[in-house]
C-alpha cells in the first residue's frame, strides 16, 4: 500500500473538479493514456507531478518525450544510481536512433518493452523460465542471487542456467553471454510492480495538472501549505501558467488554499491563512468562526471585537498584518503600531 501525501492531493483535486466542473474522477478513473498528459511530461512541465519533478528527471523526460505509460514506468525504474547510465540508451532505442538487439530470439518478446535493456526483475525471471526451463521458485532464487550479488549462489545459477538453456537448443557461448549481461545489468533491476504503481500515479497527477491545473494546484498548495519553499515554487508555477494567486485576506481566505474569482471575474487561487508563517490552525479557526457568525469584517475594530484575539495571539496577528491579510481594514503600519491596543479591544 502506498501511503502518500500525493494521494491526498489527488483526492482533494478530484473533489474540487467535481464541485467546479461536475466531472467525477478518482484514482481508479483518471485516464493513463491521454495524449495531452504525455505532451506535458515531454515538455518538462512537471512541478508538482509525483516522482518526476526533480531537475534530472525533468531533463530526461524532455529527452524521452514519453508516448505511453510504459515509458514512464521504465524511467521510474531506471532513474536511480547505477541504471541511470542506461537511460540515454533506452531513449535512443525508443526513438530509433540506436538498433535494438537481443542475444537470442527467445529474449525478444520479454525485453521488447524496454528495447532490449533488462530493467525489471520480473523480466529476468520470465527469461530464465522461458530460456532455461526454470520453475517460478527457481527464477525467484536467481533474482535474489543477482540483486544481492551472492557469489556462490550466482555460480550455481550460472551453471544451472547454461545447462538448462543448452538443453533447449541454445548455444553454450550465447547462454553464458546472456547470464553475464544479467549479472551486469540486473544487479540494478527494479521490481516492476513497484515501478508501475509509481508510474501510474505520476501519469495520473500529470493528467490532473494538464486538464485541471487550477484545481490541481489548489490541492497541491493546500497539502503542502506548511512547506514554505514548496509553496513559493508552486505559486511561481501557477503564475507561469497564468493562474492568478490572490493574497491572503481575512475576509475571503479559508484555512487552505481555495478556488475563487479575481477582480476580473477569472478563476484564481486564494492564498490560505493556514499557509502564513507563524499562523497555526487554532488562530485561523478563531477568525473563520467570527466571520461565519457575523459576515465579512468592516474595520479593524470590528475584527478585534468579533474575533477572540487571545486565541489568535500577538505573533500570529502580526504575521497576518505583515503579509497583507488585513489590508482592506487599515494600513499595515498603523495596525502594527497599534497591535497591543487592537488585542486589548478584543480582550475587553
Amino acid at each position: 500500500f502506498l501511503g502518500l501525501s500525493t494521494l491526498t492531493v489527488m483526492a482533494r483535486a478530484c473533489e474540487l473538479i467535481r464541485e467546479r466542473h461536475g466531472v467525477d474522477l478518482d484514482i481508479h478513473s483518471i485516464p493513463i493514456d491521454d495524449h495531452e498528459t504525455f505532451e506535458l511530461l515531454g515538455r518538462g512541465d512537471v512541478l508538482g507531478v509525483f516522482q518526476v519533478e526533480g531537475v534530472g528527471m525533468r531533463r530526461y523526460l524532455m529527452d524521452m518525450k514519453p508516448r505511453e505509460l510504459a515509458n514512464v514506468i521504465a524511467m521510474v525504474a531506471l532513474y536511480r544510481p547505477g541504471p541511470m547510465e542506461f537511460i540515454p540508451t533506452y531513449i535512443n532505442r525508443m526513438h530509433g536512433n540506436e538498433q535494438v538487439s537481443y542475444r537470442h530470439p527467445t529474449l525478444a518478446k520479454i525485453f521488447e518493452e524496454t528495447y532490449g535493456i533488462p530493467v525489471y526483475q520480473e523480466q529476468i525471471m520470465s527469461a530464465a523460465m522461458e530460456m532455461a526451463d526454470y520453475t517460478a521458485s527457481e527464477a525467484d532464487g536467481l533474482r535474489k542471487a543477482i540483486s544481492k550479488k551472492k557469489a556462490k549462489s550466482l555460480a550455481r545459477h550460472r551453471e544451472k542456467f547454461i545447462k538448462g538453456a543448452v538443453d533447449k537448443g541454445v548455444e553454450e557461448g550465447t547462454a553464458g553471454e546472456v547470464f553475464d549481461d544479467w549479472e551486469n545489468f540486473a544487479r540494478y533491476g527494479f521490481n516492476k510492480a513497484h515501478a508501475a504503481d509509481y508510474g501510474v500515479i505520476a501519469v495520473q497527477t500529470a493528467y490532473l495538472k494538464a486538464h485541471y491545473p487550477l484545481e490541481y494546484m489548489t490541492a497541491l498548495l493546500s497539502v503542502f501549505k506548511h512547506d514554505t519553499d514548496r509553496v513559493a515554487i508552486y505559486v511561481a508555477d501557477c503564475r507561469r501558467m497564468d493562474i492568478d494567486v490572490l493574497p491572503p485576506d481575512v475576509n475571503t481566505s479559508e484555512l487552505d488554499f481555495a478556488a475563487q474569482t479575481n477582480g476580473d471575474g477569472q478563476a484564481a487561487i486564494r492564498f490560505g491563512l493556514g499557509a502564513v508563517k507563524n499562523v497555526g490552525h487554532g488562530p485561523v479557526q478563531s477568525i473563520l468562526e467570527a466571520r461565519r457568525d457575523g459576515g465579512p469584517f468592516e474595520s479593524v475594530e470590528d475584527f478585534a471585537r468579533r474575533t477572540d484575539l487571545r486565541q489568535v495571539g500577538k505573533r500570529a496577528l502580526e504575521s497576518l498584518i505583515r503579509v497583507g491579510a488585513l489590508d482592506r481594514l487599515a494600513s499595515r503600519i498603523a495596525m502594527l503600531e497599534a497591535l497591543d491596543r487592537i488585542i486589548a479591544v478584543s480582550s475587553g
